[in-house]
């Protein structure tokens, strides 16, 4: 049986597209698995086809691009009419992108520069036939309809795409052995972070992990994937899933974590799950899925802190490109800001340090470093770790704090040529409050 799926292009530069071609011979363990019913960039399938199509015919529909047109506008309503699940598919379809940077201004404004002004223009005119209609600004396509899943990145990651449809297909097996992690656990016996009031997903998780994170007093986050058997301590760690009114930092981000490895999604791999996601998963899957067979203590733990997440949407604290990062923090300082072009970084220490604007601190982890492994500073495409529309003195506040920064605020700020397109180069469509355009 096979799983019918569309891919909408919206407003983009085909990239995400290029991303999951990318990867070549592996897509052939997933392509026999789709029913592939619409795909304008790759085959030659029309749009009144994709109309005539019954409503939540295609399972799942993956959105690339921006709303910048109004046929953007129309074609996002129709792919989320036609599809039950949908996926924002790369950081134009998840933030805006940099197109979202003309945000700041009027419209009349941006397309009289693009269109009239711009030293590359020659015909010297806004066009107005053949093409649609501009919308007023860069709209979000979560602000239009809804999204089940957002897979950021500018592109995403070739081996991230291929995961998240294997996952969406229940490809990816679970190790799923027969005992869990507290059976191997050095804190068994005595000083359980549990009984600490820590949450550690070790009693739900499969043996055989060799970091041991609890070997270091950290708690298990289910690297393994669940047990087969859930330990005696998991009703201790369901009680404490029951009443989560206030949670620390620490075990946010290990919840955030947890759920990650628990739907089988990689670690950081920049795919969000958006509200009870658990409950579709749960109804499409077969009885022979690894779902399935896990304990329902497990399942009743996991669906707990998805509706705790799904009433708090401000709750996730994730993990941010520095913590991937194997540049060495503490060798410089930053005495002045120095643009791209002013030498070469050295490829061993943190950007930062050696003067550079890196928003590593500020970005949510999931690349693998792509751009810092070839000595480029990270811009922020996978998005921000933290909401917030001043990302700007978000960014200084950190590396302030954490990094070796010699330069007051105000000299920081004089040296730092467009605040804006610097801290919210990706993500400024997203900032709902950001509405200088209008």
């Amino acid at each position: 049986m096979t799983v019918k799926v569309a891919f909408m292009q919206l407003s983009s530069c085909w990239g995400c597209h290029q991303s999951l071609l990318n990867a070549h011979l592996g897509l052939l363990q997933v392509l026999p698995a789709l029913d592939i019913v619409y795909w304008p960039a790759v085959v030659d399938f029309k749009h009144d086809s994709l109309v005539a199509r019954e409503d939540e015919e295609i399972v799942v529909g993956f959105i690339e691009g921006m709303i910048r047109t109004k046929e953007d506008l129309a074609n996002t309503k129709l792919i989320r009419k036609k599809s039950k699940i949908i996926i924002a598919f790369g950081s134009c379809a998840c933030y805006g992108n940099v197109p979202g940077l003309a945000n700041q201004w009027p419209i009349d404004e941006v397309q009289m520069r693009k269109f009239m002004e711009v030293e590359s223009a020659t015909t010297k005119r806004i066009p107005d036939q053949h093409v649609p209609g501009f919308e007023d600004k860069v709209v979000n396509v979560d602000d239009v309809i809804k999204v089940d899943a957002f897979l950021a990145g500018c592109p995403p990651r070739t081996e991230q795409i291929v995961g998240v449809v294997q996952f969406l297909l229940g490809q990816k097996g679970f190790p799923m052995n027969e005992k869990s992690f507290c059976e191997d656990c050095v804190l068994k016996e005595s000083g359980c972070l549990l009984d600490n009031g820590v949450l550690c997903y070790g009693p739900v998780t499969s043996i055989g992990c060799s970091l041991k994170c609890t070997n270091k007093g950290d708690p298990c986050v289910g690297c393994m994937g669940p047990a087969k058997n859930a330990s005696d301590k998991a009703q201790k760690l369901l009680d404490m899933t029951k009443s989560l009114d206030y949670i620390s930092s620490g075990n946010k981000k290990n919840l955030f974590e947890f759920l990650s490895l628990f739907l089988n999604v990689p670690l950081m791999a920049g795919f969000d799950l958006s509200g009870d996601i658990m409950m579709q998963i749960k109804k499409r899957g077969k009885p022979d899925t690894p779902l399935a067979t896990i304990p329902s203590i497990t399942t009743e733990i996991a669906t707990n802190l998805l509706g705790f997440l799904a009433m708090h949407p401000e709750f996730h604290e994730i993990s941010n490109v520095c913590q991937t990062c194997p540049r060495i923090i503490g060798k410089g300082t930053m005495t002045k800001v120095k643009r791209d072009y002013e030498g070469i970084p050295n490829q061993e220490d943190c950007f930062i340090e050696q003067g550079y604007i890196c928003v590593g601190p500020i970005t949510k982890a999931g690349c693998g470093g792509l751009c810092i492994k070839v000595n480029a500073p990270c811009t922020g495409c996978y998005g921000q770790t933290e909401w917030v529309i001043d990302q700007a003195t978000r960014f200084y506040k950190t590396i302030k704090e954490s990094f070796n920064v010699e330069l007051s605020k105000e000299e920081f700020f004089i040296q730092v040529k467009d605040p804006i397109g610097t801290f919210n180069k990706f993500t400024l469509a997203s900032n709902r409050d950001f509405n200088l355009g209008e």
